[in-house]
């Protein structure tokens, strides 16, 4: 199961399996950063915060960023 914290063209903050990371449809790539500071550098670069964080599938996110 991902959660995913933010979202912009294609990709995402997310969680995964208790790791920080961006989804994108290559797949996911950790990242180490804290969720706060990842969601402060999320805000800078114009990602649109998913309030509240939604929980999902890997098929379910690649279609909801597709949709996006």
């Amino acid at each position: 199961m991902i959660t995913v914290l933010a979202r912009k063209d294609g990709a995402a903050l997310v969680i995964r399996d208790q790791a920080l990371g961006i989804f994108t449809g290559k797949g996911f790539t950790p990242v180490d950063f804290k969720p706060e500071l990842a969601m402060k550098l999320a805000a800078r670069l114009s990602y649109t915060p998913v309030v509240p964080p939604l929980r999902m599938d890997e098929p379910e996110l690649t279609q909801f960023l597709a949709a996006g």
